[in-house]
């Protein structure tokens, strides 16, 4: 009942998850839930974050590779999943970049609006990744600049390696 308040009755992928949830153990969603977190974690783990300093670094960056996979034939790919029989809703195909070259593929869409979809919505998962993580006070952040320093983020990570006793 708790789960079926919060989620909205078109979210398939969560009332069936709760469902076999029930199904498997025969508590609810949100008891099993409840339990999980009470547990101690099964690791002490170290997080080590990477950020781009400026954000517009980051967009930038996002850019380029989506530039770069549609260079090397992101539509060829889903026409190729396509054509070996991959049903179109399939979740693969839900994901970024995959859906929007489905659209071109089946000519819902053109090739410069399926690319400017793919950078958008990588950029809000991007910003989403980043909020998420910022919640874990844990997390030792590597800032990159422009151009990311790989030998000076590694010793920076090392640094922190030692100090919390890892290595």
């Amino acid at each position: 009942p708790e789960a079926a308040e919060r989620l909205h009755p078109a979210d398939e992928k969560r009332i069936l998850r709760a469902l076999e949830v029930y199904r498997e153990t025969g508590k609810t969603i949100s008891a099993h839930n409840a339990e999980t977190s009470a547990l101690p974690p099964r690791y002490d783990a170290v997080w080590i974050g990477l950020q781009f300093r400026d954000r517009a670094d980051m967009k930038a960056l996002i850019d380029r590779r989506v530039d770069k996979m549609v260079e090397e034939g992101l539509l060829e790919e889903v026409r190729q999943l396509l054509q070996s029989g991959l049903p179109r809703d399939a979740t693969a195909l839900q994901a970024i970049g995959y859906k929007q070259f489905l659209a071109v593929a089946e000519g819902r869409a053109t090739v410069a609006e399926a690319i400017a979809e793919v950078k958008l919505r990588s950029r809000q998962y991007a910003k989403r990744q980043l909020t998420w993580l910022r919640r874990n006070e844990a997390i030792h952040w590597i800032l990159w600049e422009k151009t990311p320093d790989f030998s000076a983020g590694l010793q920076n990570a090392t640094e922190f390696l030692l100090s919390a006793g890892v290595c």
